[in-house]
């Protein structure tokens, strides 16, 4: 159960300002004695640079400056720059903070007590082994409350600019617990290590962002250590907060909702976009669905009704129209969440998610994911360009840092913590899906097709989208005749019902999958289970890749189906109509338009459809890569045939 704001203990200022003497200090010179055999065996991370060329004998101790490095990167020997003044603020903030939690637990707990026997040699020996655990919680308690408050405070100073930097951190190579002193000044030590020793902090942009990818990583290690810590509950029994700040601290479960902004993009419209009917209609009905979560309960009311999927996939040759859906997507979730005054992050996969540092990409993937995890938001992330950062790992030449950002993938998306909350959508594009790692592929629960434009008015309206502008500076400019009958972009329109998406028979793509098809019309009655149980045996038997994940994608994609309709109008003009609703009355609206959406379409079409979309789908992406590996072989051998005449013939070849 949550504890109310009565069940906070204050933090007060003048409380933490007793021990900034003593953190200060620590920030003007700090000495430690490296465990340099751990540096050694450490096979992970390369930390080589840490001592650099200093030749430290056994038990040497290392002396280096967090202020002088301030200096140095402000570039100033009287002020520091205000960013790096601000990050050795913060810095020295959390640590007095971390004292304070420190100070209240070695009371709390009787460590007090203990200490004094310690000190005047009364200590019986049987207590030392409480003494020294109550002194190893009491370190991680002023290491975790520090990392936190300083990542908390951090992530709020200019961050745009920060995300855009990039930045190599192997990790820490050890944090000490034994007793607060220490521990202090190995995590510091480390810290300015990096700062002075790495070579990749020389500006303030630099600084705050090596500061939070430490003290994140410092979180973390602490986290993961805490299980093993013993006397715990003296800390995590009791929540604190920091006076004239939203600063709480809850045992050692950290909370940074709202320390990530929004990536700015161009603001575009669906109706701007040319063809692409399907794409635009799902990706319409993505966002509409993920603005229904409901932050009460924390749940979706969508998602219980099966038709939210969580990654999603629009595949298409090149200049068909794959940013500019993402652009639009993310145009529309803006302005519902803004209507709704809804938090709404735009949180598209960096360029620069892969790493030449070995552990570099697996770091940088999971900064992408910590985000997607704050249920407090309406979240869109696009990969664009997917074959790039989720290409096939049994490819030549595959780079271990895209298989490590497939493994974090992998582990966020369908693993035992990928939480879904219904808040957000992940979707690849791209012009190769063959090229896809194939259990990356078996993940994707919704795929579209985007072609661009495909017919007359097609071309048409696109062109009309370029020579409006000419017409407005100019009324009569262009001066070229109109098609008679036909209204620019009116074959734009949206799809608004499954009567219009199912107005036609489905028309394969792929000869081998149809044969399939008509082949099982032959033993069974699409309207019977048995059909479809014959059809998918058939198609294994065929292609051998389909397995059972791809039949509950199938599943997943006619869930979707079944809840294709348009949010009635009204709820859009008044939020209290539905979006202000409880979580149950919600759920209820949306089974009475579930119902009324199939209308006189029977479920065992639905599911005929998708099935024969789905299956299709993938043959052609398998088949596809197969086609253009042969290609790529029959242009290798015509040019060595060529090259063969030439030499035959005496040409010359240019070198």
């Amino acid at each position: 159960m949550e504890r109310g704001e009565t069940a906070l203990l204050p933090i007060k200022e003048d409380d933490i300002k007793e021990y900034r003497e003593e953190i200060t200090a620590y920030l003007k010179s700090v000495s430690w004695t490296p465990d340099q055999q751990k540096r050694k065996t450490n096979e992970q991370i390369d930390l080589s640079f840490l001592i650099q060329n200093k030749t430290l004998s056994v038990n040497q101790s290392d002396e280096l400056s967090v202020l002088k490095n301030a200096i140095r990167i402000s570039d100033d020997r009287i002020l520091l720059s205000n960013t790096v003044n601000f990050t050795i603020n913060t810095i020295r903030e959390g640590f007095c903070v971390g004292r304070y939690l420190a100070a209240l637990y070695e009371k709390a707990s009787g460590l007090e007590t203990l200490l004094f026997r310690n000190k005047d040699g009364s200590m019986h020996q049987s207590e030392q082994p409480e003494f020294h655990d109550k002194m190893e919680a009491q370190s991680a308690v002023m290491l975790f409350t520090a990392a936190y408050y300083i990542v908390w405070k951090l992530s709020k100073h200019r961050p745009e600019e920060v995300s855009s930097i990039n930045i190599e951190f192997g990790g820490i190579p050890e944090v000490k617990l034994s007793r607060p002193t220490r521990a202090a000044n190995c995590v510091l030590y480390y810290y300015c290590a990096y700062l002075e020793r790495s070579n990749t902090v020389r500006t303030e942009l630099e600084m705050v962002k090596m500061t939070l990818l430490y003290f994140e990583r410092l979180i973390e290690e602490i986290q993961m250590r805490k299980d093993s810590i013993k006397y715990l509950d003296f800390f995590t029994n009791n929540h604190y907060k920091l006076e004239h700040s939203d600063f709480v601290v809850q045992g050692f479960e950290p909370s940074f909702t709202g320390t990530v902004h929004s990536i700015t993009f161009n603001k575009i419209k669906m109706e701007e976009i040319v063809a692409n009917r399907e794409a635009k209609h799902m990706f319409k009905r993505f966002a509409e669905r993920l603005v229904c979560h409901d932050f009460e309960t924390g749940k979706n009311p969508m998602l219980e009704l099966g038709g939210l999927p969580s990654i999603t996939m629009a595949d298409g040759k090149p200049g068909t129209g794959k940013s500019m859906l993402i652009a639009a997507t993310a145009t529309l979730l803006q302005e519902k969440c803004e209507w709704l005054g809804i938090p709404f992050l735009f949180w598209p996969l960096p360029e620069n998610i892969i790493s030449t540092y070995q552990g570099g990409s697996a770091e940088r993937a999971l900064e992408w994911f910590r985000p997607m995890a704050d249920p407090n938001k309406i979240i869109f992330a696009p990969i664009d360009d997917a074959e790039n950062n989720l290409e096939e790992r049994t490819r030549q030449n595959v780079s271990a840092g895209v298989r490590e950002f497939i493994g974090v993938f992998l582990r966020n998306t369908e693993g035992a913590y990928a939480v879904n909350n219904g808040n957000r959508l992940i979707s690849l594009f791209t012009n190769i899906p063959d090229q896809i790692d194939k259990a990356v592929l078996s993940r994707i629960q919704v795929r579209v097709s985007i072609d661009g434009a495909e017919n007359k008015m097609d071309f048409m309206d696109q062109d009309h989208l370029w020579w409006r502008k000419y017409e407005k500076l100019s009324p009569g400019f262009v001066n070229m005749t109109t098609p008679n009958g036909y209204e620019y972009m009116a074959g734009q329109k949206d799809l608004n019902s499954l009567k219009e998406v199912y107005s036609t028979d489905y028309q394969f793509q792929q000869d081998s999958v149809k044969e399939i098809y008509e082949d099982t019309l032959k033993q069974g009655d699409p309207t019977s289970h048995e059909f479809f149980g014959i059809f998918y045996s058939n198609i294994q038997k065929k292609y051998p890749f389909f397995s059972s994940r791809d039949l509950r994608n199938i599943q997943k994609a006619i869930d979707a189906r079944v809840i294709d309709f348009d949010l009635p109008e009204d709820w859009w003009e008044t939020p209290e109509a539905f979006f202000k609703q409880e979580y149950d009355t919600k759920l209820g609206m949306l089974r009475e338009l579930m119902k009324a959406n199939i209308g006189d379409l029977s479920f065992a079409e639905i599911r005929l459809r998708e099935a024969q979309f789905y299956i299709d789908t993938a043959v052609r992406i398998n088949q596809t890569g197969i086609e253009r590996e042969i290609k790529e072989n029959a242009k290798r051998l015509h040019i060595q045939h060529e090259a063969s005449k030439r030499m035959q013939n005496g040409e010359a070849i240019e070198a």
